[in-house]
């Protein structure tokens, strides 16, 4: 015998909560419970400040006369008060990282160059981003038998860009 317990009390509190206390109820709201109530309370908090990180792992490129293997890690803050609706996709940004480092046509470039790049372009892309840090990591290679790394971090409005690197 199946269980179906769950999807009936699911769905006898649904047609309770539309027919006994006559509340609409659209796949929107469903979705996202709370929404306004998050909207009203991100905006009146400045001091609010939210990150989202994601990585690339074993990311092959062929750069600098060989065959690499990155990890990438990529960390944004969002602007403050950023509306439900402006949140990006990671996983559009994550696409774009991989194309523009499957794409990037200066392949003698060091390694901070295509990474300032980098940060430049999701800045440039995503305006519901306050911030980016980004950081590279290169494996050890035939011609380059060591570990390095390459972290670039970029806010918007501001001429500041900060470089921490290892690598060349």
């Amino acid at each position: 015998m199946k269980k179906r317990f769950p999807a009936v009390v699911a769905l006898n509190l649904l047609i309770t909560w539309t027919t006994v206390l006559g509340a609409p109820i659209s796949a929107a709201r469903l979705a996202t419970p709370g929404a306004d109530q998050l909207r009203r309370q991100t905006a009146s908090d400045p001091s609010l400040e939210e990150e989202f990180s994601f990585s690339l792992k074993d990311f092959k490129i062929d750069h600098q006369g060989e065959i690499n293997t990155l990890n990438i890690t990529v960390k944004y803050r969002y602007k403050v008060g950023i509306a439900v609706s402006d949140y990006p996709d990671f996983r559009l940004i994550a696409k774009d990282v991989e194309t523009f480092l499957s794409t990037y046509p200066n392949k003698k470039d060091y390694w901070e160059i295509l990474n300032k790049q980098l940060t430049s372009l999701i800045l440039r892309k995503y305006p519901s981003i306050e911030r980016v840090s980004s950081e590279l990591q290169v494996s050890p290679s035939a011609n380059v038998p060591y570990l390095r790394s390459s972290t670039v971090m970029r806010q918007r409005n501001s001429n500041r860009e900060r470089s921490t690197t290892t690598a060349k």
